[in-house]
This record gives C-alpha cells, structure tokens and sequence, in this order.
C-alpha cells in the first residue's frame, strides 16, 4: 500500500515522503496511530507541489543570505577610541558594532553570529567573520583609530 507520512517514523518514513509499505502494517498500526495517510493522486500531487515551494522559498532564502554577506563585506565601520601612551581606556564589543550597524545600515544582526569575537581595543583594520545562515560566513571590516 503507498501511503504518505504526516510524521517522522523511525525505520520507516520521513514527513511527507511517500513510502510503499505493507497493507497490514499500514491499516493496523501506521493508519490507526495518525502517522500516515494512504496515498491518492490528488494527496500525491499536492505532496509535491508542497515540497517545490518549501524549495523554492529554502532558494529564496538562500539568495538573501548570500546578498547580506555581499552587503557585510562591502561595509566598513569606522569607530574611535581614546588612546593614551598606546594603552586604549575603552573596547569595542560586538555589542557596539551591532549596534552601529542596526542604526546606521538597519541590519539587525545577533551579536552571538559573531565567530571568537574578543573585544577590540587595537588601533587598525580588524575582520570580524559573522555565520550567517546555511553555513554562509562573511567578513566584516571594523576600523578602529586613535582621538
């Protein structure tokens, strides 16, 4: 009998797969219990078109992704510390460069994306990696000069 999972089983079926399994199992068990149901063309046919936009809308986020690691990249922040005899009395933490990029390019970003982030408290060019969704890593440049 061709039924369609609702649910994971374990052994048997993933949701919304469509599986061939034994009628008696299928009627006694997987049909009373609520974990499957039998497979008719109209069931099948929304099946997949279920699973193509769940793929589409899996490509479209994706391609959001990859366009904000493009915008990270491009972007420099530019912060200033007070410097004395070459020691630094403030720190910029992944706080501060959230908040910079939430008020001045309206990205909103979770400080703990950032990847072994350690407060910045030296004057240069930095790169910050940020892991984005779908394993997409982007590097983000943090400016740090003297006052």
């Amino acid at each position: 009998m061709k039924v369609i999972f609702l649910q994971d089983v374990q052994g048997q079926g993933k949701k919304d797969e469509i599986k061939e399994v034994s009628d008696g199992y299928a009627r006694n068990f997987l049909i009373s219990k609520g974990l499957v149901k039998m497979a008719t063309n109209g069931s099948v046919k929304s099946v997949k078109n279920k699973k193509i936009v769940e793929q589409q809308e899996n490509d479209l986020a994706i391609a959001e992704t990859k366009q904000l690691k493009t915008l990270l990249e491009e972007i420099t922040l530019k912060f200033k510390l007070q410097i004395n005899e070459g020691k630094a009395f403030h720190s910029i933490s992944n706080q501060d460069i959230v908040d910079q990029l939430k008020n001045s390019y309206k990205l909103d970003l979770d400080k703990r994306k950032f990847v072994n982030f350690k407060n910045l408290n030296q004057l240069g060019l930095h790169y910050i990696v940020i892991k984005l969704n779908f394993g997409i890593e982007a590097k983000l440049k943090v400016e740090i000069q003297g006052v």
